[in-house]
C-alpha cells in the first residue's frame, strides 16, 4: 500500500467515526494532497464548519480559509479533474453559506462553474437561488448587472438525475421534498421526506434539512 492510500484509509476510518477534526489535523500539513485526500479535507471543514457544537466565528473562518486555500490549489494542480473542481465548488458553497448576501452573490456565479460538474450541486444552487427572499432579489438588482435566477423546477431536474446516481444520498432526498413541496406537489413531497427521515442527521444542516421534511410529511398526512 503507497502512503497516499495508507493515508486515505486511515482518514476514511476516521470519517467512519465522525472525528473531523483529527482529519483536519492529520492533513493540514500534507504537502501536494492527492484529489482523495483533497475530498476527505474538505468534507471534514464542511462538517467542523456545520457542526451541532456551534464553533466561533474566528475558528470558521480559520477552517474555511484553509480549505479555500487547499482546494484551489487542486483544480490549479488537477484543472481537468472533475473531482478536484467538485470539492472545490463545495468549500466555495461553504463560504458563501458563512457570508454575507452580497458576498453570498458574488460567490454563486463561482460555485455555479465549479457545480455543473455535478447533479446535487447543481440542484442545490438552483434551489438556493429560486428560495431568495424578494429584499435578496432586490439586493442584487441593484448591485449586479445580472442577478442570479433558477427554478425550483429546474433544480428538481438537477436533484431527480443525482437521486438516479445516488439514491441513498440524504440531502438529495431532502432538497426533492423541498421543491416538491415549494412547487405545491404533496404526495412527491411526502414521499421523499419520508425517504430522507430513514436517516439519522450528521451536520446541523441535515438535521435542519430533516426538521423540515418532518413538517413536509405531517403537512400531506391528511
Amino acid at each position: 500500500m503507497t502512503d497516499n492510500a495508507k493515508l486515505v484509509a486511515e482518514c476514511e476510518n476516521l470519517m467512519d467515526k465522525d472525528e473531523f477534526h483529527e482529519i483536519y489535523n492529520k492533513l493540514n500539513g500534507v504537502q501536494d494532497m492527492s484529489v482523495e485526500l483533497m475530498g476527505l479535507y474538505a468534507k471534514a471543514i464542511r462538517y467542523m464548519v456545520l457542526s451541532k457544537s456551534e464553533p466561533s466565528k474566528k475558528e470558521k473562518e480559520e477552517w474555511i480559509k484553509r480549505g479555500v486555500e487547499v482546494l484551489k490549489e487542486g483544480v490549479e494542480k488537477y484543472p481537468n479533474d472533475c473531482l478536484s473542481n467538485i470539492w472545490y465548488g463545495i468549500m466555495l458553497n461553504v463560504k458563501s453559506k458563512e457570508a454575507g448576501v452580497n458576498e453570498r452573490i458574488k460567490l454563486g456565479y463561482e460555485i455555479r462553474d465549479y457545480f455543473e460538474a455535478r447533479n446535487h450541486c447543481m440542484g442545490s444552487w438552483c434551489y438556493e437561488v429560486s428560495s431568495l427572499s424578494k429584499v435578496a432579489r432586490a439586493f442584487a438588482t441593484a448591485f449586479f448587472k445580472k442577478p442570479p435566477s433558477s427554478s425550483f423546477e429546474e433544480a428538481v431536474e438537477y436533484f431527480e438525475a443525482a437521486q438516479k446516481t445516488d439514491p441513498n444520498q440524504v440531502l438529495n432526498l431532502c432538497r426533492l421534498a423541498q421543491c416538491y413541496d415549494k412547487l405545491g406537489k404533496g404526495a412527491e413531497a411526502k414521499d421523499y421526506a419520508l425517504k430522507a427521515m430513514k436517516y439519522p442527521p450528521k451536520d446541523s444542516e441535515m438535521e435542519e434539512a430533516l426538521n423540515e421534511c418532518k413538517h413536509i410529511a405531517a403537512k400531506y398526512d391528511k
